[in-house]
């Protein structure tokens, strides 16, 4: 997996980031379906199986993956429980299912929920996912936001609010996880713009709506996708950041409050009245101006930045395999400006070829360490000869940016790794790059 992701495009790896919102919307209509759910995981027949204190992993990938994917939920499960404690899980041991291709994943799940490309089933408990047209990234992610939702049911309560379980879930999706932590709290690029432009046009769900909506409702607004279900789960997450993060902490309080009285049994409307008081306005009003305040974490940047130069080389180069070098694409775009063209950021800003401050900021990384002029090493893959973008001066983790092949163009694809995941053969391979490119 990880030689792969370093040296090559891997075959059938790749969703946009933002389609992932098909998971969400099949969340709670599994809940309903659990009786149908329970009734076909059971018949799943995965070959490859680990157990860990709290999971029991089964795919149908490798051996590797399997590990991987048990490694990465026992850690998450910790970062939960971690951040609220006091909570019991019970002794029981989850089973998470995992499948190559869409078609086994499709065999153990309800045909309700067909489309989505990861589900919680509840009463059992069981998660699903499949890989197919994913990295392995994207499907870790997938898996860090329905293990919460499985957390909250076992350890908090079956009657949760939706908008702060798929909140917290969103939260914990975004975690980065170096092989030894999890980082929390990051602020993606697309999650702030689509919160920004909500609040500037006044697009948003008021407060005292969405903290009142059922998962019925909920599942009935999301469910015709697009920039609705966008803001109702971008949202949801940018409110536990500010419960989480917003005016140096001052809120954490009143989030743990709020888990707490639910756990209790009280009434969700009662509990958030006893938190936040009857008016809601001046929350929604502090939570707006925090959110517009915010830009995106460096690490989203950086991952911003790679996605752009790919695009850019895509465009400025006839056969993709001539870019053999970033600081030579760096001195084409700055100093040889034979065309004009204009490409549109993650942010939604257009990025035009006379704005030269700008683009030279793409090939830097928004961190203090790397002091070259270009911060990315570029390393061939050895079978196709495309180019892998890699960024790899980020504590515990490697960032790259590869072609995919998608009809007849090249999809640009940005995945980060664990670095001790990635097999020595590649981290040797990337060093020699880095010493060939920098000298």
């Amino acid at each position: 997996m990880g030689a792969e992701a370093i040296l090559g495009t891997p075959e059938g790896r790749h969703m946009p980031r933002k389609a992932d919102t098909r998971v969400r919307t099949a969340v709670h209509l599994a809940v309903l379906l659990a009786a149908a759910c329970s009734a076909t995981a059971s018949a799943a027949n995965l070959p490859f199986t680990v157990q860990t204190p709290r999971y029991e992993v089964q795919t149908d990938v490798s051996p590797g993956f399997t590990q991987l994917v048990a490694a990465h939920m026992e850690q998450i499960n910790a970062e939960y429980a971690r951040r609220f404690p006091g909570f019991a899980q019970g002794s029981q041991r989850f089973r998470v299912l995992v499948f190559a291709g869409e078609r086994g994943y499709r065999r153990a799940v309800p045909r309700a929920v067909w489309g989505s490309t990861g589900v919680f089933a509840a009463p059992e408990g069981f998660l699903a996912a499949h890989l197919e047209g994913r990295t392995v990234e994207e499907v870790l992610r997938t898996l860090y936001h329905e293990g919460f939702h499985q957390f909250v049911r076992t350890a908090v309560s079956r009657t949760f609010p939706t908008w702060l379980n798929e909140g917290l879930a969103e939260y914990f999706s975004e975690a980065t996880w170096d092989g030894r932590g999890f980082t929390a709290g990051l602020v993606p690029t697309m999650r702030l713009h689509t919160v920004q432009e909500a609040i500037r046009h006044q697009e948003y769900v008021p407060f005292d709506r969405l903290f009142s909506l059922t998962a019925d409702s909920w599942l009935q607004n999301v469910q015709t996708g697009g920039r609705r279900a966008d803001i109702y789960y971008c949202e949801a997450w940018s409110v536990v950041q500010f419960l989480m993060h917003g005016e140096e902490g001052r809120h954490v309080r009143a989030l743990d409050a709020l888990l707490k009285a639910v756990a209790e049994g009280r009434p969700a409307e009662d509990a958030r009245r006893e938190v936040f008081g009857p008016d809601l306005r001046a929350v929604e009003d502090a939570w707006a101006r925090y959110m517009m305040s915010l830009t995106p974490s460096p690490k989203f940047q950086c991952r911003d930045n790679m996605e752009i130069i790919m695009v850019l080389a895509r465009m400025l180069y006839t056969d993709p395999r001539a870019f053999r070098d970033p600081a030579a694409l760096r001195h084409e775009l700055l100093n040889e400006r034979r065309a004009r063209w204009q490409v549109q950021m993650p942010t939604g800003r257009t990025l035009h070829s006379e704005d030269l401050p700008e683009v030279n900021a793409l090939f830097r990384c928004p961190f203090g360490r790397n002091r070259n002029e270009v911060a990315y090493v570029l390393v061939p893959n050895r079978h196709t000869g495309l180019p892998t973008l890699v960024y790899d001066d980020l504590p515990g983790i490697v960032i790259t940016a590869y072609y995919r092949q998608e009809g007849h163009d090249l999809e640009v694809v940005v995945e980060e790794l664990v670095r001790d995941t990635v097999p020595e053969a590649d981290l040797r391979a990337l060093h020699a790059a880095r010493n060939a490119q920098f000298r």
